[in-house]
């Protein structure tokens, strides 16, 4: 029998448990409208109520629209209630066993809003501590919603974010994470958010960092439909039967499929440099200094016009340095591209001069070169605006602060690429 809970609340389905806590459809008499009833019973302790309570509590003190509202709790004889909002969805668990996730083209609002609701939540002060499947709710004429507040707890800000990310990457694929990338298996989706997806299962993004990672990454391409394509054969056949059958005509079409397209290769630079070899002291500012710059091009082939690099650290705006120039987004070629300057000193600020409005990117630092760009610390993201973009750096010694482009902004010659005129560090 559920716990007893006031008259106003008219129970209507027993939906079924969330471990120790069961649950029912009710109606609320009072605003006339549907609540879900989540009740510890009479078998439960005192000490689970009161942390059952003390969660839900906690969980109320954050709103965000994909966090499940919390309308009340509380302990009564013979256990605790909580009375949450109701959306008629289902959760991603159950979506999940019909083989139905979250379609793609709903999948980043709704991430990146879920991870908002993550931030939303620990800026209260709250942990979820139980995060999986079961704990996302969401219907197609309804955002997705972190719910499931009052579990038992073992967990913390860094596990919270772990296991959404975890969680995302299966409403996505329907497999759990460790698998084959997603993008390997989803047409149209970017290996960005194959990258995003495994930072935060990583533990090397907050909430925060993971919201903004993913509302940063590229709408996922929904494939076309196939083009329709004339059969010449069954036309020749129809004009044949014209001709055998006088006054019949018939026109026939069958429906073909085109040749998947072919990506062309980017062009690489004949010097196959993946470091220039020049080293300039560019003046300083401050206690800061750039001891020298060059390119980053782990996915390609080792160098993105490292002739004109050092461009970026001779106090000249008139010359600049540019990637290569694609054909197609650089996400359908490669993961990204990047120019890294070696500091010394703690800089507070990076000003990109003539940065190529429209590039997305993000600001990482490491304290050596390290090929995989995941493997740095990630500073900030971002889509270059026209003009000087600036970015507040924290503080950080020496070490190596690198430009990583994800997206390049097509130009009016047909290609992708994108610019920088100077890049300037100050204390």
């Amino acid at each position: 029998m559920p716990t007893a809970v006031p008259d106003r609340y008219k129970l209507e389905l027993r939906i079924g448990r969330d471990g120790d806590i069961e649950e029912w459809l009710a109606s609320d008499t009072s605003l006339d409208r549907p609540v879900l009833i989540r009740s510890l019973g009479p078998e439960s302790s005192a000490d689970r109520r009161k942390q059952f309570v003390s969660s839900v509590s906690d969980a109320a003190k954050a709103h965000h629209p994909h966090l499940a509202k919390v309308f009340i709790v509380e302990v009564v004889e013979g256990g605790a209630y909580s009375v949450v909002e109701w959306n008629g969805g289902t959760n991603i668990a159950d979506r999940i066993g019909a083989a139905s996730g979250i379609e793609l083209d709903e999948f980043l609002p709704n991430a990146s809003g879920l991870a908002a609701a993550l931030a939303a939540l620990h800026a209260a002060g709250a942990i979820h501590g139980s995060i999986d499947l079961s704990a996302i709710s969401y219907s197609e004429d309804h955002p997705a919603k972190l719910g499931a507040f009052g579990r038992p707890f073992h967990g913390t800000a860094e596990s919270d974010v772990r296991a959404l990310a975890a969680a995302l990457e299966t409403a996505l694929t329907g497999e759990p994470p460790g698998g084959p990338p997603p993008s390997e298996s989803i047409d149209g989706l970017s290996p960005i958010i194959d990258l995003v997806l495994r930072a935060g299962q990583s533990g090397r993004y907050s909430a925060e960092d993971l919201e903004k990672a993913l509302r940063a990454a590229p709408t996922p391409r929904l494939p076309k439909p196939e083009p329709k394509q004339f059969s010449r054969r069954l036309l020749m056949t129809a004009i044949g039967l014209v001709i055998v059958a006088v006054g019949l005509v018939g026109l026939g079409a069958l429906f073909g499929s085109p040749k998947a397209p072919i990506i062309p290769s980017p062009t690489t630079n004949p010097t196959n440099s993946k470091i220039s070899t020049t080293s300039i002291t560019a003046p300083t500012t401050g206690a800061s200094a750039i001891t020298g710059v060059f390119t980053h091009d782990p996915f390609g082939g080792g160098g993105e016009n490292d002739g004109s690099v050092n461009n970026l650290i001779d106090g000249n705006v008139s010359t600049s340095w540019t990637t290569e120039r694609y054909q197609d987004p650089l996400p359908l070629i490669k993961l990204g591209v990047g120019v890294i300057a070696s500091v010394t000193g703690t800089p507070s600020q990076l000003l990109l001069t003539g940065f190529a409005e429209g590039t997305s990117f993000e600001i990482r630092w490491s304290n050596q070169v390290l090929d995989d760009p995941d493997q740095w610390e990630r500073i900030a993201a971002g889509r270059a605006p026209a003009g000087t973009t600036t970015i507040d750096l924290p503080a950080r010694v020496d070490g190596f602060w690198m430009v990583w482009m994800l997206e390049l902004p097509l130009q009016s010659d047909g290609t992708f690429y994108s610019e920088i005129s100077e890049l300037r560090l100050i204390s």
